[in-house]
């Protein structure tokens, strides 16, 4: 009953996140016609089409819940049945003790078959849908939960394309990251830190970005001293500190990164302008381009007017 096909286990995916769910489409689209299989699509709002565009038949549930129903619709007639013809008859309003009473047994049998479809339906769509009790949520970003749409390709599939050539195609679709080697990580059972590492905010997972661009770059002692005064003058000092991981795109350890630059508070991440974030980005080696698309800015201002 359990539908293995959807299971993430232990596998690995290269992943492209799309932040736009047209681009997303066309993406599914453009890798289909060029026969590459897709695992599946991760979004946390439905996107139209999108089952129709990967291929899915329509669900099988449907003759289940007709099932379901008949059932109810049965067990209801054999209930008023029994009660009032065989068990306990009694004669009411003049009517007749036998199978013309069914008439009477209509409502106790709608009643039944609504509810045998409805409970029916909830338990078969749990079960295959593997959603039993103690599943781990495995997630393979935890923004496909929230504002970004994931496409994952499974990578021990046989292709008829390279993996390369793969991740080419959804850059050119208009994937904002894409991710050779992405291992799903269960947030209930895994650290902080260790969730950090699984997604997209870490050096060591290797990314081609939209830009193009994935160099590391490294300043000289008078370069990190020229873009610390420029954050200084243009940010100001913190009057405190807090909570940036409110903030989409920052985690715990971003979050050290940021601090030990000298940014502590909201009122200085909605200060960010186009050269401060150059020397962010300069500094830490954050992804080109992702706190535009985040939209620091807005957030900060949001967080700071709560």
């Amino acid at each position: 009953m359990i539908d293995k096909s959807i299971q993430l286990d232990n596998k690995k995916f290269t992943v492209g996140t799309f932040d736009d769910s047209d681009k997303l489409l066309h993406a599914v689209d453009t890798l289909r016609e060029k026969g590459v299989k897709i695992f599946d699509c991760y979004t946390p709002f439905p996107v139209h089409h999108l089952d129709h565009k990967l291929g899915y038949q329509r669900t099988n549930l449907t003759i289940a819940a007709f099932i379901c129903g008949l059932i109810g619709c049965l067990s209801g007639f054999t209930l008023a049945y029994s009660m009032n013809v065989i068990d306990w008859p009694m004669i009411i309003g003049g009517k007749p003790q036998d199978i013309t009473l069914f008439t009477s047994f209509i409502p106790v049998m709608f009643e039944l078959t609504i509810l045998f479809t409805a409970f029916g339906m909830v338990f078969l769509f749990f079960a295959r849908s593997g959603m039993v009790h103690g599943i781990k949520e495995d997630l393979l970003d935890r923004r496909q939960t929230n504002d970004h749409m994931l496409l994952a390709i499974d990578n021990a599939e046989d292709q008829t394309v390279n993996n390369s050539e793969i991740q080419s195609i959804l850059q050119k679709e208009g994937a904002i990251e894409v991710r050779g080697t992405v291992t799903p990580f269960n947030t209930s059972h895994t650290s902080d830190e260790d969730l950090e590492n699984s997604t997209v905010i870490q050096e060591e997972v290797k990314v081609v970005r939209s830009s193009g661009s994935s160099k590391k770059i490294t300043l000289s002692d008078d370069e990190k001293s020229s873009r610390l005064s420029l954050l200084k003058s243009t940010l100001g000092d913190a009057s405190g500190k807090d909570d940036l991981k409110q903030i989409s795109g920052i985690g715990p350890k971003y979050e050290e990164t940021l601090n030990s630059i000298g940014i502590f508070t909201f009122e200085q991440v909605s200060k960010l302008n186009a050269d401060t974030i150059k020397a962010i980005e300069e500094m830490t080696n954050y992804f080109p381009g992702r706190i535009e698309r985040d939209d620091w800015m807005s957030q900060a201002n949001k967080l700071m007017n709560k």
